[in-house]
């Protein structure tokens, strides 16, 4: 299952946007921003080393960029589609 790690004050809106609107099934994973210098925690880091946001995981796969998040997911939900 997609999982969408999301990162407040970043764009992993677009993600969830996209899963909601194609009806993909996925996991919503809220992370903090540290309140001081507003950087990704370290549970988001080990996900992406500089806290790139967003981060979506499926399976083996992670991609770190909306970009390539959107492509990713829409290629799989559309899959069977003519």
């Amino acid at each position: 299952m997609l999982t969408v790690h999301h990162l407040g004050k970043s764009q992993s809106e677009r993600i969830v946007w996209l899963c909601e609107e194609l009806a993909i099934p996925y996991e919503l994973k809220c992370h903090t921003r540290d309140s001081v210098t507003m950087l990704a925690p370290p549970d988001y880091k080990a996900l992406h080393p500089i806290g790139a946001a967003p981060v979506i995981t499926d399976g083996d796969l992670v991609l770190a960029e909306s970009g390539a998040s959107n492509t990713s997911s829409r290629n799989t939900a559309t899959a069977g589609w003519r």
